[in-house]
């Protein structure tokens, strides 16, 4: 079947709505949490309350969109959320008050990008001409796109300017969601929700290539947190620092690019044994302090580390949850990866202050076990064919 005039259009630029507000928010909310007079004690905990809230909100809230609530009004109550909690930061000045708001607008962010997978991988799997990977490739440049421009802004307007861009950014969401989710892409099954019962398990084998998905992407804690740090203590400049990050998200588009076809196709297997061995490859030889050629061809495996085995896991969760448990799964394997991801981060600190650079080895058994796992999960397709979804 051939994808309706324009869909692809609108669904990445689904992606880019709120891959631009993640971009101005990841790096710059935690500037805006210092000029309200924040120390760093309090800033560290207020930014892990959104990998918490993921933790816990994240699939309870994907499970509703396999019910009469929906993908589009998931999403579209997600970014009103946030256009209605971000001007209340505005007017905060207690610390408890912006702990509470933060953990409620956390709440809000939670569900988005999880959804418009869902939403990208039910579109893909209905109309084979669409391509995961150029489709989400759209969110990897916006993002980019909006660390360029959140600095000029926080440059030419202050950290104050944060809030109020992070409340604008939000009404692109919405206007993206009404346009690039027609109503036959909220019903996910093909049939009446009510002619299909709710499952009550999802398939051995998904829970399992789910496990190994969440720990080859929880091995990227330690680089998340202490990359930067490390780079600068084996005296790389800064303007290059800048571009190692670059480069690793530029090797991610072009992966999407080229393997994103693979969603919908398959359940990405060999992906996610690409990505867990690239994973274990690049940490073990990042701890032994390389040059910097060397690190660049290590931040280019990102492509790998994360894209395949991103690209891998979503191919999994189309083609092995069941029709009605897709919104459930999808919110699994974020939570999932939320937590492993927390654990590993926490972790990082304590061995990188004993340890300095083995941090990054120590991250190696993540993507092993998420390797080992992934050929558990191999076996247990082969032997069950018949569990696809």
């Amino acid at each position: 079947m051939s994808p309706p005039k324009a869909l692809a259009a609108r669904l990445s630029a689904l992606h880019a709505a709120s891959f631009f507000s993640h971009g101005i928010y990841l790096p710059f909310f935690p500037l805006w949490l210092l000029s309200k007079g924040l120390n760093p004690a309090i800033i560290g905990i207020v930014v892990a309350i959104p990998i918490i809230v993921r933790i816990l909100a994240t699939a309870p809230l994907l499970s509703l969109a396999d019910r009469s609530f929906g993908a589009r009004r998931l999403l579209l109550v997600s970014h009103l959320g946030q256009v209605v909690m971000f001007p209340l930061l505005l007017l905060a000045q207690d610390t408890v008050v912006i702990i509470v708001l933060v953990a409620l607008v956390s709440f809000a962010q939670a569900a988005v990008i999880p959804t418009n997978d869902l939403v990208t991988t039910v579109a893909v799997q209905r109309y084979p001409g669409l391509n995961y990977g150029r489709l989400r490739s759209a969110g990897s440049i916006s993002f980019f796109l909006a660390n360029i421009a959140g600095g000029y802004l926080v440059v030419a307007f202050g950290a104050g300017v944060v809030p109020i861009a992070l409340t604008l950014i939000p009404i692109l969401g919405i206007t993206a969601t009404l346009t690039a989710i027609p109503p036959s892409l909220t019903d996910i099954p093909a049939v009446a929700a009510s002619e299909l019962p709710l499952p009550k398990a999802l398939p051995a084998v998904l829970w399992v290539l789910i496990a190994g998905a969440a720990l080859t992407q929880g091995s990227h804690g330690a680089l998340n947190a202490f990359g930067t740090i490390y780079w600068q203590s084996l005296g790389f400049a800064d303007s290059t620092i800048g571009y190692f990050w670059a480069g690793g998200v530029m090797a991610e588009f072009l992966v999407f690019l080229c393997l994103g076809n693979a969603v919908g196709r398959g359940a990405g297997i060999g992906l996610l044994l690409m990505g867990s061995s690239a994973s274990a490859i690049r940490f073990t030889i990042m701890a032994f302090q390389p040059d910097m050629a060397t690190t660049f061809v290590l931040q280019a495996m990102h492509s790998l580390s994360f894209g395949a085995s991103h690209l891998g896991a979503m191919a999994a969760l189309t083609a092995l949850a069941p029709l009605r448990a897709r919104g459930r799964a999808q919110g699994i394997y974020a939570s999932a990866a939320a937590f492993v991801t927390a654990g590993a981060t926490i972790a990082s600190g304590v061995i990188y202050r004993e340890s300095g650079p083995a941090v990054f080895a120590a991250m190696a058994p993540l993507g092993l076990a998420g390797f080992a796992l992934t050929l558990v999960a191999a076996r247990l397709r082969k032997g069950q064919p018949q569990s696809a979804g």
